[in-house]
């Protein structure tokens, strides 16, 4: 019998290796298909107008959602939002979309904690967890970029896209 450090992840535990991955593997798509429809929805939002667009419970939100209004920024990050959404949805592009939607999960989390009422604090926290869920179930799509040393750039990605293409 192999010893517990030969076996494969989750047999330790009594788990087949298989029923443990399919375990994450839900985990993350969960997160992934909350979240593509979430930025879907509040994307089209501000199109289609579903719902009123929330000014902001505070005074500083509500200046700074007319100011990005009133400079055109907000159909930016909406149109971003609905792109990244329906990446997500379709399972597209996904470590793209993910990478998108990190900064304006920010923003958004930090404007609901600086000027957010307790909703807006727990709809940050939300969409800050699920935006790390996704990006840790594609961890291995970011890894190359986290190197400490890297090489000198050269044209390798863009010959290998033009003779591979894109997967």
């Amino acid at each position: 019998m192999p010893s517990t450090s030969e076996m494969p992840a989750g047999a330790a535990a009594g788990k087949p290796a298989g029923a443990r991955a399919r375990g994450w593997a839900a985990l993350f798509y969960a997160a992934q298909f909350f979240f593509g429809g979430w930025f879907l929805f509040h994307g089209l939002n501000h199109w289609l107008q579903f719902f009123v667009q929330p000014s902001g419970s505070g005074q500083g939100m509500r200046d700074l959602i007319s100011v990005l209004i009133d400079s055109g920024m907000f159909d930016v990050v909406k149109a971003i939002e609905v792109a990244a959404g329906v990446l997500l949805l379709v399972n597209r592009f996904v470590p793209l979309a993910i990478a998108v939607s990190f900064p304006i999960t920010i923003v958004i989390s930090f404007m609901n904690f600086t000027m957010g009422d307790n909703f807006g604090i727990v709809t940050g926290i939300i969409s800050i967890l699920l935006n790390i869920t996704m990006a840790v179930g594609y961890l291995d799509r970011y890894l190359p970029m986290l190197v400490y040393d890297a090489e000198d750039p050269g044209i390798e990605g863009l010959q290998r896209l033009f003779r591979e293409g894109l997967k």
